[in-house]
């Protein structure tokens, strides 16, 4: 599975390459689209479309995972990330490509192991699971692998949990047959006891 990391953002959308084979994860590439806040929003938008869209022509992703939007107090950045995030999805979009959206601190719970892991956690554990010889720089395109391995353990678990679905219903219905068979023994006893009693009952008033 090749997944493509998107770190969105006007000024630096952060991108990462990563490939799948079982449980191994390794970084096909990465780096990160600049804008400058002198250009005009629809230059802007239009360069991180288009290079994103190079990205994908180059190394054939089907699979997105971009952060969500975290909407703090500086609204006014969130509408602007939210432009870039948009433009980064439609290109993902046009690519045929299935979209996972993932909070911060579910990257890092998947990552690190614990949500409230700082960017530095973040870094070395994204080059300790993609065998880099280096830290990935800038940290955009950090958080974007980061991003991409999320997206990558999620859906191993998932699949895995689909998997081991069918081998837990049979349990439970192995389970539930068992109860029925001791119910049903049970429920045959009793009415044999009481078959019994009464056969004893009569017999008394008989011999009475």
């Amino acid at each position: 599975m090749i997944i493509l990391g998107i770190d969105p953002g006007l000024a630096h959308t952060g991108w990462g390459v990563v490939e799948t084979r079982g449980s191994l994860c390794r970084a096909r590439a990465y780096g990160c689209v600049t804008t400058r806040s002198s250009e005009p929003i629809d230059q802007r938008l239009g360069s991180i479309y288009d290079q994103i869209s190079q990205v994908i022509e180059s190394y054939h992703p089907t699979h997105l995972a971009i952060e969500k939007i975290f909407f703090g107090e500086n609204v006014r950045s969130a509408i602007a990330t939210a432009q870039a995030r948009g433009v980064a999805i439609v290109a993902c979009a046009r690519a045929g490509m299935s979209v996972g959206e993932y909070t911060p601190m579910q990257i890092k719970q998947a990552v690190v192991g614990t949500g409230s892991a700082d960017k530095y956690q973040v870094i070395y554990m994204v080059r300790t699971v993609l065998g880099l010889d280096h830290d990935p720089r800038p940290d955009h395109a950090a958080d974007a692998l980061a991003a991409a391995i999320c997206h990558a353990n999620l859906s191993r678990t998932r699949t895995l949990a689909h998997a081991a679905a069918p081998e837990q219903m049979r349990a439970a219905e192995l389970v539930q047959a068992e109860y029925d068979r001791l119910e049903s023994r049970e429920v045959t006893a009793a009415a044999t006891a009481t078959r019994l009693a009464r056969k004893e009952q009569q017999a008394r008033r008989s011999n009475s």
